[in-house]
């Protein structure tokens, strides 16, 4: 099992360095959790031993999927920096500490049962991603469930984006990692989160191995 380490606003675990990609559920903690998101994140990290994130306040209390702020300042840079040693452990910065290669972060969420929608894949209209990981993403996941849309209802948090291109209002310091950040906020319904963690612990392995395996090299999305 993972020994999660303990911030005061997350808990965290460094994974294997050859996985260049992370996982985490920032509404993990009760009251007002995305239930069973920490439990999926946990159950991804033991089964491949990838880096992840969990919060251990609730968004109540701080709410870590928002843009930084006076009010959430300590938090924020709290999972900004956790982020930051993440990539480090990796070994994925470059001398101007971007990114030297393709990484993925998989923010579990969770929305109720509506309509015929099991997932729904946020990007901020591709704002938090490559088009071309984003389309092969959707693919993946297609693979096992077809219910799947995109940027429709919860297309994602302006914060998601920073970590791609640079906080340029609350934190000019924080300069982001560049394009080879691929952010998906991806909200799952309550009946495949309650009943069928099993599935979707083996879903997200899949995904983070096969992107490891896949994107190699810079992703240059064609025009």
């Amino acid at each position: 099992m993972a020994n999660f380490t303990n911030k005061k606003y997350i808990k965290f675990y460094l994974g294997s360095k050859k996985i260049h990609s992370h996982i985490d559920a920032v509404h993990a903690c009760s009251p007002e959790a995305d239930e069973f998101t920490g439990d999926i994140v946990e159950g991804v990290v033991n089964k491949i031993n990838c880096s992840g994130i969990i919060a251990i306040v609730s968004r109540t209390i701080v709410d870590l999927n928002r843009s930084r702020n006076s009010n959430n300042e300590e938090a924020i840079d709290e999972y900004r920096q956790t982020i930051r040693e993440i990539l480090e452990h990796i070994g994925n910065l470059d001398e101007n500490v971007k990114l030297s290669r393709p990484h993925l972060h998989l923010a579990i969420h969770g929305m109720r049962d509506k309509g015929n929608v099991d997932f729904e894949i946020g990007t901020l209209h591709s704002k938090t991603c490559s088009p071309k990981v984003t389309k092969w993403l959707v693919n993946e996941i297609q693979k096992y469930d077809k219910r799947v849309q995109t940027d429709v209802r919860f297309p994602g948090d302006l914060s998601k984006s920073i970590h791609r291109c640079g906080d340029q209002t609350s934190d000019l310091n924080y300069l982001g990692y560049g394009n080879n950040f691929n952010t998906f906020q991806i909200e799952i319904n309550r009946t495949l989160r309650e009943n069928h963690q099993k599935e979707l612990i083996n879903i997200f392995s899949d995904i983070i191995i096969h992107f490891n395996e896949k994107f190699k090299w810079t992703v240059r999305d064609s025009v």
